[in-house]
């Protein structure tokens, strides 16, 4: 076709699906072009957010989410989303408004290196120069952000280039409409090894990455569990690999939900026992592998992952497996079905069993707590038992994460819950939320987030008012940066300059046109939460928690509160 760059852009974008564009209208010449009854332009009140909503949009789509933003401080308001999409190995496209070519190097308004500063978070960067270019540079923007590893790309649009005219195709690859794309498998050697120790181990123990999710490996890891009995923990961003109904789901593992009250009580037994772990699409970072003092040193460990330099990052690995995670399992199991491996050992599922039980027993009168302020254990448990397998629960970063990940039961496998484990900075969970909901109407978006998070993003519940963004927003509200305080009574014996003020924050909703309704008695948060879900456009349900009460963290078992002094 014939049109100016910015339209030559977006026919591209629209080739590849792109039904929504989040950010300020810039680059102009871009979303003038726009075919408004395809794709939605999505103006947010904060460039950071933006690339959040495409990050959110894409864990839901599968395709590569697409923001944009103007030059300078524009641009860099998108480095902390695309810093977390690219730790958290998502696929989101920027399109940055740069300055025209003719006012290079003259220290022009807002003048801004961009390529130098958005390389560092980004796999790449590429500046279109003529706007023929640009069907090829879209192009090459999908094919980088979805092979191998995931993650973020930048696209570089000086004014006068896209205002420019020429011809170029604007067809879309299809091979890089969705992610993974290019799925690699391990070697048959790397295989066979695997699958050999796996059939001897005496207490195996699969642990579901992040990297299991992004390839939708889920079915392959339950027949992969249920084929040698083992158990499957997951991290923090690998929940949903298996339902925890399931007779092998022990659940997520670390220690942010390791501690008083935490599921991962149970995981972390297992991996403390195993004599085999295999590592499923994880970065083996620091909360999920409790410091990096899990695996024992004499456990054999075999670990699997698109990215090679994650393998042996941490740990000393027996057997290293370079490949996608659902094609390779797929390859293991028809290996073990050719030789006849299998393997089964009531003893698994009587330990998963024991472990369970002993940690409901611990968990369950603080998730039936009448008490005031309310206990968070009882607002997550009755958020549990409203969720269903269309319900997608967003969180944010802090204790929200740790409570979340503990106590919501995952209803089945698949994609359940995101959450900003990439980088671990609050403030990320009602753009993403907004993208996620935007990306598939059809489900049940459930945003949950403290009160000190939720200061960060406030402003976007205007966003989702003026869309008519259908979702829940439950702000565990205990009137002080929990973590922070809890962390400085910890190591210093006191806390100074946490807490805030007394807000209401279904009040600010209201201000900003949504609906809300503040909740301080437990016995008010079962029917809260049905009017929420049921009510047209976003909804804010403030509750009044008790400030003492810390997540599930390893080594918080014995703070106290009141004994502070502040």
């Amino acid at each position: 076709m014939r049109g100016t760059g910015g339209a030559l852009l977006y026919e591209t974008l629209k080739s590849y699906g792109v039904t929504c564009l989040f950010g300020m209208e810039d680059p102009i010449h871009v979303f003038h072009a726009v075919d408004r009854a395809f794709t939605r332009i999505v103006t947010v009140r904060d460039e950071k957010h933006a690339a959040i909503m495409a990050h959110g949009y894409a864990q839901v789509t599968g395709r590569p989410g697409v923001c944009a933003a103007t030059f300078g401080p524009g641009a860099t308001n998108l480095i902390t989303g695309l810093l977390e999409a690219q730790r958290s190995s998502v696929p989101v496209i920027a399109l940055v408004q740069d300055h025209p070519l003719r006012l290079k190097n003259k220290n022009a308004s807002s003048a801004l290196d961009h390529a130098v500063a958005l390389a560092p978070y980004v796999k790449d960067v590429t500046r279109i120069d003529a706007p023929e270019q640009a069907a090829d540079a879209v192009r090459k923007a999908f094919r980088i952000a979805t092979s191998g590893r995931p993650g973020p790309v930048v696209l570089l649009c000086p004014g006068d280039v896209m205002a420019a005219e020429a011809e170029a195709q604007t067809w879309a690859d299809q091979a890089y409409t969705h992610f993974p794309a290019n799925r690699v498998r391990a070697s048959r050697e790397a295989i066979e090894k695997a699958a050999e120790l796996l059939a001897t181990a005496q207490r195996p123990l699969l642990i579901a990455g992040g990297g299991s999710i992004i390839s939708g490996a889920e079915e392959e890891i339950r027949m992969l569990a249920e084929l040698f009995d083992i158990p499957v923990a997951t991290t923090m961003t690998g929940r949903g690999a298996i339902a925890d109904a399931h007779p092998l789901a022990a659940g997520p593992l670390g220690s942010t939900t390791g501690g008083r009250y935490g599921r991962g009580q149970i995981s972390n037994t297992l991996f403390a026992e195993a004599d085999v772990v295999f590592v499923l699409g994880s970065r083996t970072g620091q909360i999920c592998y409790s410091d990096w003092s899990l695996p024992k040193p004499e456990t054999k460990l075999i670990h699997l992952d698109i990215d090679p330099a994650e393998i042996g990052r941490n740990f000393a690995t027996d057997i290293a497996m370079v490949g996608d995670v659902r094609d390779t399992l797929r390859d293991l199991m028809a290996y073990c079905a050719d030789r006849g491996l299998a393997r089964t050992n009531p003893e698994t599922r009587a330990r998963i069993d024991q472990l369970t039980e002993k940690w409901r027993a611990e968990f369950r009168p603080v998730a039936e707590s009448a008490q005031t302020p309310i206990r968070p254990e009882r607002l997550l448990a009755e958020i549990s038992a409203q969720v269903d397998e269309r319900t997608l629960i967003v969180t944010d970063a802090s204790y929200i994460t740790g409570w979340a990940m503990s106590h919501i039961d995952v209803p089945g496998s698949g994609r359940f819950i995101l959450s900003p484990r990439g980088t671990g900075g609050i403030g990320w969970s009602l753009p993403a939320a907004i993208g996620a909901k935007l990306a598939d109407p059809s489900l049940k978006v459930v945003c949950v987030t403290g009160d000190g998070a939720f200061g960060y993003v406030i402003n976007e519940l205007e966003t989702a008012a003026r869309y008519g963004v259908d979702i829940l927003v439950v702000v565990f509200n205990n009137g002080t940066l929990g973590f922070q305080r809890h962390w400085e009574q910890k190591v210093m014996g006191r806390y100074l300059e946490c807490d805030f003020l007394d807000i209401d924050y279904s009040e600010v909703g209201r201000a900003l046109k949504c609906r809300g309704e503040r909740v301080t008695a437990p016995e008010a948060i079962a029917a809260a939460l049905a009017g929420g879900l049921a009510a047209d456009g976003p909804f804010v349900i403030d509750v009044v928690i008790d400030p003492n009460a810390t997540a599930p963290i390893v080594g918080f078992e014995t703070i106290l509160a009141h004994d502070a002094v502040h």
